[in-house]
């Protein structure tokens, strides 16, 4: 009831721009999650690990498989325990707001880092680049779905 009086003493001018800002958001979110699930495997795959010892390549992309599996794993269970942190936050801004901004913020900033070679380092020390890599992307993955909460709930 509390939201229904919310939303009908906004001005048209205040419904038209939270309208507008929810269709940014969507749009990136999905532009976010298409450059993730359709040109990071092809990043991987093409650019990525081109060595020209096709043995050390697929081992590479391999492991990077892996790493993308298990932390898809560990994030399942991750997911609750983020949930109650959300559902305990109270803000000036609301519940969801701070959320949104840092998880779109960390998450845009993981994305453009694993969208790099970090320097040359999966040229110079493979190894070292799947670690870091691990790292980032988990960091991501913890912090994606605070990017897609709804603001209305």
């Amino acid at each position: 009831m509390e939201k229904m009086n919310d939303q009908a003493r906004q001005s048209p001018m205040q419904k038209a721009i939270s309208r507008v800002s929810y269709a940014f958001g969507a749009f990136g979110n999905d532009v976010f999650y298409g450059a993730l699930s359709t040109y990071f495997i092809m990043f991987v795959t093409t650019h990525l690990f081109n060595t020209g010892d096709k043995a050390q390549n697929d081992r590479m992309i391999m492991y990077i498989t892996a790493i993308i599996t298990i932390l898809r794993v560990v994030e399942l269970i991750i997911d609750p325990f983020i949930g109650n942190w959300i559902d305990r936050t109270k803000t000036r801004f609301g519940q969801f707001k701070p959320w949104v901004v840092i998880g779109g913020t960390i998450t845009s900033i993981m994305l453009l880092l694993l969208f790099t070679d970090l320097g040359g380092l999966n040229q110079s020390h493979p190894y070292l680049y799947l670690v870091v890599f691990a790292i980032l992307y988990i960091i991501m993955d913890i912090f994606m779905p605070l990017k897609t909460l709804h603001f209305g709930q």
